[in-house]
This record gives structure tokens, C-alpha cells and sequence, in this order.
């Protein structure tokens, strides 16, 4: 799980209109330029998650992440740029792009329905969150003000959502509102987007019907060799981001991979592996990562892991570590 070099990359370009200096951004951050030249790239998502930490260090801006967005004409790379730049309208490119995005951003999951209104969900994971609230939440501003500013610059048209939802505490709300041009609300159980029916509809001003057909193949193909590659991988996603945290059961698990349980059970022994080593692993890997941010009670470690009281939490946490989450949390103070 990470991020596409190239939409760091044009964060770090953005950044420099704010004064800071694209090539002491990578080095603050210890990213080599390389890695973020290729679309095909994929920066690990520890690494691509605290790149908000030396910008909002060198700008000293409490909406660094809403300010770049606000930049950035678009932010769109790759394959799945391409395609969402050949749909015929914002409504097919929001489809697309919330069937799509994770392939840019595997931390990120998305939702988009249309019934009175369109609605895009927004969800990021939550051990990003736990482990890394503040540059998690310059993430998001980013994001959302950037999907914002695509929609503007490929339909030509100024377009202003019905209102925009966000899941952070309130935060200097007349920058959101100048941008969006809409109600902003804070301290929602989600983030969303919320578009009227006519602004979905609207041409988008380089659609191309044949390059579409050609890159829609393309991504359709690519996902599907993704899908294809490792299930563990596959199953260790859909258990960080579908679930957060939570472990289901192995039918569940098998719905969001698109496979019966029987047939998740016979790739995993192919690859040397269970779904219960699976689920224990990961399991083990969140717990580990959320003990070492102190302002994450240990009983909310255990409620987001599913656990029903505390005491079955730490006889399983002792089990993997070997030690207390007491322990562990005096022993990382």
C-alpha cells in the first residue's frame, strides 16, 4: 500500500509557489526524485503519508493541504488519469475514478451514488489516521479540493457542490467556503462531496470516445492483473480498508475479493498460507502500529480491533508480542 510517486510529485511542485523548494521537500521527506517520476511507482504509504509534515514545518500554514489543492488544476495521473480525461461527462468520471482511485492510493477507498444528488464518499484508513492525524487530515483537504478543481478544469465550468462533509474538527472555515463555494461541515462520520444532478452531467471538454475505449481496457486489464498477483496482498487490503481494523469472517472477506470462501481458501494454500494466519497477522500488524501513537488508548486499540472487552485484547496482544500493551506502551514512552 502507498501512493503514486507522480501525485507527489505534483504536490511537491505545487509547494513551490508556497516558498518551498521542490528538491528540499524530497530531501526533508527522503524521497530520492526518481521514485516519483513514474506513474508506475508507488512510494510506501508511511513515507508518502509524512510528506504533509515538512510542508506544513517550512510553510507554517494550518491548511497547507487545502491550499496545494486549491493549486493544483488537476492531479490526475497514469492510466486512470488518462481515462477520466476521455469520459464524456463528470458523471462517468466520478464513476470511474471511485471504481479506480485506490489503484493511485490503495490507503484510500472511495464510494460514489447517485439518486436526488451524486454523492462521492471518502474514507481514508484508519491506521493512517490513528498513527498520523495531522498529515492525514492536510491528505484529505488536498484531495478533496483537488477533485474539486479537476472537475472545474475538465468541464470548463466553475462548478460548486451542494456542500462538502468532512470528518476533522472545524478548522479557519471561511478558506473552505471561498473554495468551495458552499456550507462546509465539519465533524461528520464521513467525508463527502455532494454534486447536483445538472453539474454531473456537464460534457467534459476532452472526451474522446475512442481514447476512452482504449484506456478503459487498459485499466479494466490492469486491475484484474493486480487482482491477480498475490491473493494475500489482495486480502491483506481489503482487510485494512474495507474492515478497518475489524476482522470479518472469511465470507465476508471472500464477498469483497469477489471470490466463495471455498475458492480464497484454495488460493491462499496455494500460496502456502491460511485465512487465519491472514486475519492474525494483520490483526497483530495494527494493534503494533496504533500502540505506538500514546494518544490512542489501549482500549481503543481493542474496540477497533472488534475485541469484545479488554481482557481478551491483551491475553491476544501478549500472544504477539510477547509482552503487555502496558509494556509496549511504557517501553516506547
Amino acid at each position: 500500500m502507498g501512493l503514486q510517486g507522480t501525485v507527489i510529485r505534483s504536490i511537491f511542485q505545487t509547494a513551490a509557489s508556497f516558498g518551498a523548494a521542490f528538491d528540499t521537500l524530497c530531501q526533508l521527506s527522503g524521497i530520492n526524485p526518481e521514485e516519483i517520476n513514474d506513474s508506475e511507482n508507488m512510494v510506501e504509504w508511511e513515507k508518502a503519508a509524512l510528506i504533509w509534515v515538512p510542508l506544513l514545518k517550512l510553510s507554517g500554514d494550518p491548511l497547507i493541504g487545502l491550499r496545494i489543492g486549491m493549486s493544483a488544476d488537476k492531479s490526475l495521473h497514469g492510466m486512470v488519469g488518462f481515462l477520466i480525461q476521455s469520459c464524456k461527462d463528470l458523471n462517468q468520471a466520478l464513476e470511474l475514478f471511485a471504481r479506480y482511485g485506490h489503484m493511485s492510493s490503495p490507503m484510500v477507498a472511495y464510494r460514489y451514488t447517485v439518486k436526488q444528488v451524486a454523492v462521492l464518499e471518502i474514507t481514508q484508513n484508519k491506521l493512517w489516521l490513528m498513527k498520523y492525524p495531522e498529515p492525514g487530515r492536510h491528505a484529505n483537504d488536498f484531495l478533496l479540493a483537488t477533485i474539486v478543481n479537476t472537475c472545474r478544469a475538465l468541464s470548463g465550468k466553475h462548478i460548486v457542490p451542494a456542500r462538502v462533509e468532512l470528518a476533522f474538527e472545524m478548522r479557519e472555515i471561511s478558506a473552505y467556503r471561498d473554495f468551495f463555494g458552499c456550507d462546509v461541515l465539519f465533524n461528520k462520520e464521513i467525508n463527502r462531496i455532494v454534486l447536483s444532478k445538472e453539474d454531473i452531467s456537464t460534457a467534459i471538454l476532452t472526451s474522446d470516445q475512442s481514447m476512452f475505449q482504449l484506456f478503459n481496457s487498459i485499466v479494466a486489464d490492469k486491475q484484474a492483473l493486480l487482482t491477480s498477483n498475490s491473493t494475500v496482498e489482495n486480502l491483506k487490503q481489503v482487510l485494512f480498508m474495507q474492515f478497518k481494523g475489524r476482522i470479518p469472517t472469511i465470507e465476508e472477506a471472500a464477498f469483497a475479493l469477489n471470490m466463495t470462501p471455498r475458492h480464497l481458501q484454495r488460493r491462499l494454500l496455494q500460496e502456502q498460507t491460511t485465512f487465519r494466519d491472514i486475519a492474525g497477522a494483520t490483526r497483530k500488524e495494527i494493534a503494533l502500529q496504533l500502540m505506538q501513537n500514546p494518544a490512542i488508548k489501549i482500549s481503543e486499540v481493542s474496540d477497533i480491533l472488534g475485541y469484545s472487552d479488554l481482557t481478551a485484547f491483551r491475553k491476544a496482544f501478549k500472544s504477539w508480542a510477547n509482552a503487555t500493551p502496558s509494556a509496549i506502551r511504557k517501553g516506547s514512552a
